[in-house]
């Protein structure tokens, strides 16, 4: 053995004799990042460093998810594969992803907000046709010219207090449909639709942040299924439908006869039971 090999021998040993070397070798071994480390450990080859930024992402918001991605890395794990585990597990936790490509912009949320000037909203969402039709809205006969004045937002926002003041499941599920067809729910993702949330800078990756959207998204999730069960309901009930184009006649009566346009209407809805 020459003088070089010994000299690595005896740092070899001087290092395991030590047990802060000991667990600061443990530590780079299991945690590469630990230094925002550049040098190559066994990454696979991805574009403009998506995976980094997600294993930094992964670090600090889900240190459970970091240690998953680093031991499949240790496996030799392709990039596919280091993708759909990271995006599924962030998913599983409450943060909708679909691919690492986003995870660089900030925390994802969904948008599920109603754009009802938008013919392609009554193709995803048919039972609004009729909905919207007691409000005098209608993708016919210019589907390409869809024209929602603020006194429908108006009525729609009206109907949506009075019905969760209503006692019983229906009601409430009615309410939540109002809310979400007049974005008037105050949860950003079930209020606004993509375009517009692609306009809001999104959250950072900071802990706190990532707990915020979780608590929004899970919110939102809750409202929709709400939402549409009150869709479902109300497309089914003919005489509800008629119920409740009487009471925006009502609400559009009084606001034609208000001298202060801007103040919203006294108006007495009336519901019949609903069972």
């Amino acid at each position: 053995m020459n003088a070089l090999q010994q000299t690595y021998t005896l740092l070899a040993e001087g290092l395991q004799s030590d047990p802060q070397l000991c667990l600061a070798s443990v530590v780079t071994w299991l945690d590469p990042m630990w230094k925002d480390a550049d040098e190559d450990w066994g990454i696979p080859p991805n574009e403009d460093g998506t995976l980094e930024i997600a294993l930094c992402v992964t670090r600090k918001a889900f240190p459970d998810v970091y240690v998953q991605a680093v031991e499949a890395i240790r496996r030799g794990a392709s990039y596919a594969e280091l993708d759909r585990l990271i995006c599924d597990e962030i998913t599983a936790r409450g943060i909708p992803l679909e691919s690492l490509e986003w995870i660089g912009y900030g925390v994802p949320t969904p948008a599920f907000g109603a754009v009802l000037e938008d013919t392609d909203f009554y193709t995803s969402f048919p039972d609004a046709i009729m909905v919207m039709a007691c409000f005098g809205v209608s993708p016919e006969p210019n589907r390409y010219n869809i024209v929602v004045p603020d006194c429908v937002y108006t009525a729609g926002r009206m109907i949506a207090d009075d019905l969760e003041n209503q006692e019983g499941e229906h009601y409430r599920q009615l309410s939540w449909l109002m809310q979400w067809l007049f974005s008037y729910s105050g949860n950003s993702s079930v209020d606004l639709d993509y375009e517009t949330m692609c306009e809001i800078e999104p959250l950072s990756w900071e802990p706190e942040n990532v707990a915020f959207a979780i608590e929004i998204v899970e919110e939102a999730n809750g409202i929709m299924a709400d939402a549409m069960a009150g869709l479902t309901f109300l497309s089914s009930q003919p005489e509800l439908l008629a119920i409740l184009q009487r009471n925006v006649q009502r609400i559009y009566k009084a606001m034609d006869l208000q001298k202060n346009k801007r103040d919203e209407p006294k108006v007495r809805l009336k519901w019949e039971c609903i069972r």
